[in-house]
């Protein structure tokens, strides 16, 4: 009789910690998702940093661009990918010009890509459709306002840029500047000859050199056929510093034709 009560309170205590257990470990997988920004909590896996500057009017044929582009990269991105969207434009009054984030989120997954055993697969889908995909959408829908500005500080926003994403050590960054490159700003200006690798590296912080140096770098270059000179000028100096960073020279498309 004693062993048969005994055999009964094992199994019972067996399958109580069985129970815990599997709940610690679906409680442990959903603390792994930060709900603010969807990416895990101990780093994005990979990043994307597409950057688009605004301080001169984009065409509707680039305005066209950019968002195929963007779409492209939030349909590819991987589960616990981030991708970043920030635009450098002039503020609201003249009030300067300002790094505008649009969207910055981690892809969920979508219910195919869910773990049954942890996570609801509807309830993942949903919260990708509502939680990146909108967000992405309206960012979309952002570049449809035209803006003009007195500085391009591109060189300090893509320093920014890199500096505000969270990814783990090994993860990959890729960055993708949308820009006519025509970095102008006190002491460092494309327009008037003082751009030089020395100015422009002193507008980059010390501290996102080395993630720069080991990120894929795209350069979508918005053409100026009316400084073309200038803007040729200001691409070698550009292509200088990411050479001196990576030893690379940057991806460059010209869809739009060559200004430089």
């Amino acid at each position: 009789m004693l062993r048969s009560v005994l055999g009964v309170l094992l199994i019972a205590c067996t399958a109580a910690l069985a129970g815990g257990g599997f709940y610690a470990a679906a409680s442990l997988k959903a603390d792994l998702i930060d709900p603010a920004t969807l990416c895990p909590r101990n780093g994005a896996t990979s990043a994307t940093l597409i950057l688009i500057d605004r301080t001169d009017p984009l065409t509707p044929v680039e305005q066209a661009f950019a968002k195929d582009l963007i779409a492209a990269h939030r349909d590819a991105a991987a589960r616990g990918e981030r991708i970043a969207i920030k635009v450098l434009r002039e503020r609201e009054r003249g009030l300067g010009v300002a790094l505008e984030t649009l969207v910055d989120l981690c892809n969920p997954g979508a219910g195919a890509e869910v773990n049954p055993f942890f996570e609801n697969p509807k309830r993942i889908a949903v919260r990708y459709e509502s939680a990146f995909l909108q967000p992405v959408e309206d960012a979309l829908a952002a570049l449809e306002n035209e803006g003009t500005a007195t500085a391009s500080p591109i060189a300090e926003a893509l320093a920014l840029g890199v500096q505000s994403l969270d990814i783990k050590p090994e993860g990959l960054l890729k960055v993708i500047l949308i820009s006519d490159m025509m970095e102008h700003g006190p002491g460092a200006s494309a327009y008037n000859g003082t751009l030089t690798p020395a100015t422009l590296t002193e507008r980059l912080l010390p501290e996102v050199r080395p993630a720069l140096s080991a990120a894929r770098t795209k350069v979508v270059l918005l053409p100026r056929p009316r400084f073309a000179k200038q803007q040729a000028s200001a691409l070698k100096v550009w292509r200088r510093l990411f050479l001196e960073l990576s030893g690379r020279d940057p991806d460059l498309m010209q869809p739009f034709g060559s200004g430089a």
